[in-house]
């Protein structure tokens, strides 16, 4: 469910939408997929919970990877994502998003394929 809101913002946001035209997969890319790209994955779910019962509010982690062909790239992909869903809160396609926060990021780099990445991992809060 979670994938709802990231590929509407990543649809809808002029910034992103400029950088990747579209170019956002989930788990994996296709191959031979045209730099720069995104690729997402859901890395953990928890359920916020009260003293007496569930919140109906689950904490998704999601893990993206910006990958291109220069560490320029990388870096101004993950600001750009940044700058897109942090503090998101909003309905996108039927999912209830109360808000996303910046968990972290790091630096990768593929000497087998020569290209640059950047691990950038965000935290949803989305209503059940």
């Amino acid at each position: 469910m979670v994938y709802l809101p990231i590929i509407a913002i990543f649809d809808t946001d002029a910034t992103l939408l400029s950088r990747f035209s579209s170019r956002v997969y989930p788990l994996t890319a296709t191959q031979g997929a045209a730099m720069p790209y995104a690729v997402y994955e859901l890395h953990t779910v928890d359920p916020a919970r009260t003293k007496d019962s569930d919140s109906h509010v689950d904490e998704i982690r999601v893990r993206f990877n910006v990958i291109a062909e220069t560490y320029v790239e990388v870096v101004a992909g993950e600001e750009e994502i940044r700058a897109a869903f942090v503090r998101a809160r909003d309905d996108y396609s039927g999912v209830s998003v109360n808000s996303c926060t910046f968990e972290g990021a790091r630096d990768l780099f593929s000497d087998s394929d020569r290209r640059y990445a950047r691990q950038v991992d965000l935290r949803f809060r989305i209503n059940k």
